[in-house]
């Protein structure tokens, strides 16, 4: 009995020293929160006046108002800074900081404020650079044409001058997110989580904006013309015709640069005005495949892409280009670099210049590629135009456009912008200097048109139309691809699926096309089916210059028809070893300039738990063990799978 009171005071006696001991800390937190209170309450002011400065500052800088931005953005700061000060003091008058759980919430808060801390130091040093660029004249000029020479000078120095102020911004940036990413998500800043993470994507995309920014800048004296005039071969590629590279070699562009942009030759011509005169004057020996679907011995000009690798192909086509006009009485003088467009590239400058009028019609993004198609295969003989001349079209159609874009709005040079890194995203804009460090830079911007090296799995279907006029125009292909694991190998299944959806016309006949799958250097042929391997000049071999496998053959699909050829093959054992000791799996499929992949599907089967999958832009369907992606192949794309 005396043990049970005994007991019963002891509870009551924790209980009492308990909820002394509450009442204690609740009496500190309430002197704590009393002594603090004015920290707590200038913190809250300050960083609400620095918001309201910082959404002034931004209507100012959408207005360009660049000196008030300015000043309003400075206020923001020394709001921004009294708040950190309030954070400081708050780390030492408020209780709660003492222990983890309140030091946690104020370091929240410290990062949040520092983020806005540095963007704002970053929209001001934005600010500055804009103000000092309006107060440029050029700035104060419609476009590009009205610049004096000393104007399009200080234009193009201004820029490249643009280069260490934007590494600056990209630190900042960098900077940024580290304390944003700092953040506890479920912390005092929690209520605020979801704006957060839009802010966080707002960095991010001012990040990619600069990093794709950069190399261009780095790249504005390779077109400046200065301090000596550039030359540059312009080859138009006809991606309704694909080849190796992008399209068949119609036309082709010289293009001369002189004193900080001026054009000085800008002269469009058909091919086959070089390759007519080369025959039996240049020897060059046509690739097997050329030689015998396209009946030729030489080789010419027109199909000098047939290397997937563009600096491959740009340094024939260099070659080839000197030797042929040089055997028809030209004189040209050493290039600086090879490009190549497609016609979805100049679509891309029509939605920004708006349509054009040559010969009395309209082109549009939306009928370019037809209607010129139609204009030199068709419709010039009844103009009575001769087919030597059928070509001339371009020329004029190259210059109207040159007019328009000159003639751009500067404030319209952001779009510009948008639309080349979209072009050379897909592949529509291939660069190539003869110059290593332009090179680099190009390759830097994605514009390089190289064939991607790397330690992990590989894909890259090439396609070569031989003879099939425009029918790449009116085909709908299908790629998947599967990976499989058995036997501690890694087994690649491709399947292609090709429709033929047009007829027998000037534009379109029977699909025939030199197929080339590039897979990792070392790959090992398990079976191909549905082709006959003797008929199709099926080959499979180690291409050291590309530093892939190629499997090649060479098939044809009858207007209205489809057909499917599947192959499957090992992968080699860096990737096998890859997968099995390090659990990973990566896939870069690149895709083919100009080409138009109206499904691409691939799926991987681990035998093994998937603990992460990721890809480009691409959101995935996964089981335990298994993931599947698919989309149209509008660009290369990178996937990696994590397994336990």
């Amino acid at each position: 009995m005396k043990y049970k009171a005994n007991l019963i005071y002891a509870g009551i006696l924790t209980l009492r020293l308990l909820l002394a001991a509450l009442v204690l800390f609740l009496l500190a937190l309430i002197i704590s929160f009393i002594l603090s209170w004015q920290s707590w309450r200038s913190f809250v002011a300050n960083g609400l006046q620095a918001k309201d400065q910082l959404s002034l500052a931004l209507v100012e800088l959408q207005n360009k108002n660049w000196p008030d931005a300015k000043i309003k953005l400075e206020s923001a700061e020394i709001f921004l800074l009294e708040s950190r000060s309030d954070l400081q003091k708050l780390q030492n008058e408020w209780l709660p900081a003492k222990f983890k759980i309140g030091s946690s919430q104020i370091n929240d808060l410290k990062n949040l404020n520092d983020t806005g801390l540095i963007l704002t130091r970053s929209a001001l040093q934005v600010s500055v650079l804009a103000q000092n660029l309006s107060a440029s004249s050029f700035i104060a000029t419609n476009n590009f044409n009205d610049l004096d020479l000393s104007q399009k000078e200080n234009f193009l120095q201004a820029l490249i001058a643009l280069e260490p102020e934007l590494n600056g911004l990209k630190a900042n940036l960098d900077l940024a997110v580290i304390n944003l990413d700092r953040i506890h998500p479920y912390g005092i800043l929690w209520p605020i989580k979801g704006q957060l993470s839009k802010l966080r994507i707002q960095i991010d995309t001012g990040h990619k904006v600069i990093s794709e920014s950069l190399p261009i800048l780095r790249l504005l004296p390779a077109f400046s013309g200065y301090p000596q005039t550039t030359h540059y071969l312009i080859m138009l590629q006809n991606n309704d015709e694909l080849r190796p590279t992008g399209g068949f070699l119609g036309s082709y562009v010289r293009l001369d640069i002189a004193n900080f942009g001026e054009i000085k030759r800008l002269e469009a011509d058909d091919i086959y005005h070089l390759d007519m005169p080369a025959i039996g004057k240049t020897n060059f020996e046509a690739p097997a495949a050329i030689s015998k679907y396209l009946k030729v011995d030489n080789w010419y000009l027109r199909d000098a892409n047939w290397s997937p690798d563009w600096p491959q192909s740009a340094r024939q086509i260099q070659t080839m280009f000197q030797a042929e006009s040089a055997a028809g009485g030209l004189s040209e003088p050493e290039l600086d670099g090879v490009l190549a467009i497609t016609p979805d590239f100049v679509a891309s400058l029509l939605k920004i210049t708006g349509p054009i009028i040559v010969r009395g019609q309209s082109y549009a993004p939306e009928n370019m590629q037809a209607l010129l198609q139609y204009n030199v295969e068709v419709a010039y003989k009844d103009d009575d135009i001769s087919s030597w001349d059928r070509k001339d079209i371009i020329n004029e159609l190259i210059n109207a456009l040159r007019d328009k874009l000159t003639q751009l709005p500067l404030k319209r040079y952001p779009d510009l912008l948008n639309n080349l890194y979209t072009s050379i995203n897909r592949g529509d804009l291939l660069i190539y200097f003869n110059n290593p460090q332009q090179q680099i830079l190009a390759k830097e911007l994605g514009a390089s048109g190289a064939i991607i090296q790397g330690s992990g799995d590989y894909l890259m279907v090439v396609d070569a139309n031989l003879a099939a006029f425009k029918s790449d125009a009116v085909m709908k292909k299908n790629i998947s691809y599967k990976i499989d694991s058995s036997n501690n190998r890694l087994i690649a299944s491709l399947r292609l699926n090709y429709q033929h959806g047009g007829g027998f016309d000037w534009r379109t006949t029977r699909y025939r096309s030199y197929t080339r799958i590039l897979a990792p250097l070392g790959s090992e042929l398990k079976e191909i089916s549905n082709i006959n391997q003797t008929e199709a000049d099926f080959i499979s071999y180690d291409d050291l210059e590309l530093n892939k496998h190629v499997f090649g053959f060479f098939w044809s699909i009858e207007p209205g028809q489809s057909k499917e050829v599947k192959l499957s093959y090992y992968l080699p054992a860096n990737i096998n070893n890859s997968f099995n000791s390090d659990k990973l799996y990566t896939l870069f499929v690149q895709r083919q300039p100009g080409s138009q992949i109206e499904n691409f599907s691939l799926t991987i089967n681990s035998n093994k738990e998937i603990l992460k999958s990721s890809s480009l832009n691409l959101s995935a369907a996964q089981s335990k063990d298994a993931v599947f992606w698919t989309s149209r192949l509008e660009s290369s794309q990178y996937f990696q799978v994590l397994t336990k």
